[in-house]
């Protein structure tokens, strides 16, 4: 009978022994997926999040405005320069290249022209230049956009396409009258 005690005991002692859980295996996969989707969410979804700088955070006080674009439009010789007349676009909304639809500028501009006899020809062509300056502005990322050198290539970019859809020399500036980027 002690045998049988001793086989029964020894036979029981592996039922006995407490089952390992595996909620710890699945704990630890569950925090591993969501590390792994928050890091590829910051990554791709909001790569240029921290560089941005936008025009709203400059007028807020954020960040300081460069000493280029803080001077006024004035020569050499402290006299300050005479502006052609000015035709105003409305402004432009625009979701830039890779934003995936989360992310938009708005862009307001200004054409300086070489006469007011232009004014009728612009007039014209609005429509089609409109239409060629956003598909201009979807082209460039929300990183280049925050760029401070993108800002100068915009406007060469927007007045090299205006004087090459009319066919001559039309504008001789472009001037951003809002430029917000969200």
């Amino acid at each position: 009978m002690a045998e049988e005690n001793e086989v029964q005991e020894a036979a029981a002692a592996p039922e006995a022994a407490p089952k390992k859980s595996k909620t710890g295996l699945y704990l630890t996969i569950i925090v591993v997926q969501l590390l792994i989707a928050g890091f590829l969410i910051w990554k791709f979804v909001f790569p240029e999040y921290e560089e941005i700088k936008t025009a709203n955070d400059v007028a807020l006080g954020r960040y300081e405005a460069p000493k280029e674009a803080k001077g006024a439009s004035e020569e050499e010789d402290g006299e300050v320069k005479e502006l052609g007349p000015l035709y105003a676009f409305e402004n432009l909304t625009v979701n830039p290249k890779g934003s995936r639809g989360m992310r938009y500028a708005v862009v307001g501009l200004s054409a300086e022209l070489d006469s007011e006899e232009d004014v009728p020809l612009l007039d014209q062509y609005k429509t089609v230049l409109v239409d060629n300056y956003i598909a201009y502005m979807r082209k460039h990322t929300m990183k280049e956009l925050a760029e401070e050198s993108t800002m100068d290539s915009l406007k060469v970019g927007f007045k090299m396409l205006t004087n090459e859809l009319l066919g001559r020399e039309v504008v001789k500036n472009v001037y951003f009258t809002q430029f917000v980027l969200q």
